[in-house]
């Protein structure tokens, strides 16, 4: 069996041999590939997690994770639709429990998410050639503080898009517990260069 297999040659160590290090990020800017931005499917596995999960676990999963958005399934694997952190925690998910008659925790995700047909996606082709400005245009103009990649050719979801993390990387400040309050400071901030 260990036929198959070579001896690598080794070496002594260097005086001179030091530890890399990752290199310092490169400041992102609104003129920065949106693709720098873009959370991977490909590369970094999506929370998923079942419709009938209770907004209450859902929370504390995505807190535990240090998730802000989710994607939501059927018990069959099939999306159904996407999960924010502001969902959870938004006055939507009191008054539905309190127009039902239920409590809190009897409340489902299915609930609080924004369903498939109702979600913004922008093709993966559109993404490589954009920077990350054209994607705050695009958040603002659809009224979302998340959206979809979609790859048009193999036709399954490819990634998601936060303003959160542009925010982050832009280093500006945002409070995504406010909903539409938070992305319309960010895009304000981004594009006037102070707070609104």
């Amino acid at each position: 069996m260990m036929n198959n297999y070579r001896e690598l040659k080794t070496i002594l160590l260097d005086a001179s041999d030091h530890i890399a290090r990752p290199g310092t990020p490169s400041e992102y800017t609104l003129d920065t590939p949106a693709i720098n931005i873009m959370t991977d499917f490909e590369r970094v596995q999506p929370l998923l997690m079942e419709k009938n999960v209770s907004i209450d676990d859902a929370r504390s999963m995505m807190k535990r994770m240090h998730v802000r958005s989710i994607l939501v399934i059927d018990k069959d694997e099939n999306f159904r639709g996407l999960l924010t952190l502001a969902d959870l925690e938004s006055r939507l998910a009191m008054s539905i429990a309190t127009s039902a008659g239920l409590k809190r925790e009897d409340i489902s995700i299915k609930e609080v998410m924004t369903p498939r047909e109702k979600l913004h996606a922008v093709p993966l082709h559109e993404i490589s050639h954009a920077k990350i400005g054209d994607l705050l245009q695009t958040l603002q103009h659809v009224g979302t503080p998340h959206i979809l990649v979609v790859d048009t050719l193999k036709h399954e979801i490819r990634g998601v898009i936060a303003s959160s993390d542009i925010a982050r990387r832009l280093k500006i400040p945002v409070d995504v517990s406010k909903r539409a309050a938070s992305f319309s400071e960010v895009v304000g901030v981004l594009f006037t260069g102070k707070d609104t």
